[in-house]
Parts: structure tokens; C-alpha cells; sequence
């Protein structure tokens, strides 16, 4: 699919896809710094054990790691055309 851009428009697509990257890792680093804020414990909530925070942690991790490489790999593959 990457052999079918057009190739004036690989700059503009080099320079968007690596600025969404950036604006994705800062996006990783503010859940990560309010981490606390997001995942500890809810009044609200019965039996909210430290298991279960932490579970919901893990998910949002793996899938923000997943999506992080998925999109690194594509930025790779632009770059290298």
C-alpha cells in the first residue's frame, strides 16, 4: 500500500505522521504521570481490590504499546521510501 503514494506527498505525510507520534508519546507521558488520578482506588466503587486497578492499568498500557510500535513501524516504512 505504501508503493501506491503518491510521491510529492510522502514530505507532508512524513511530517504529519511524525508529529501525531509526538503528540501520541505526550499523550502516553500525561496518563503515565496521572496514573494515580486515573487508576487508584474509587470511592464509589465496591470491592475495588488493587488487583483489579491494576488489571485495568496493564490494559491501557499494552494497548497504548501496541499502537505506539504499530505507528513507529509506519513512520519506519515512510521514512525509508
Amino acid at each position: 500500500m505504501l508503493a501506491l503514494i503518491n510521491p510529492e506527498g510522502l514530505p507532508a505525510l512524513r511530517i504529519a505522521g511524525t508529529i501525531f507520534f509526538v503528540i501520541f508519546l505526550l499523550g502516553g507521558l500525561y496518563i503515565f504521570r496521572n496514573r494515580h488520578r486515573f487508576f487508584d482506588k474509587d470511592p464509589d466503587v465496591n470491592e475495588d481490590i488493587p488487583a483489579v486497578r491494576k488489571i485495568r492499568a496493564e490494559e491501557v498500557m499494552m494497548i497504548w504499546g501496541a499502537l505506539t510500535i504499530l505507528i513507529l513501524v509506519i513512520l519506519i516504512k515512510l521514512w525509508a521510501q
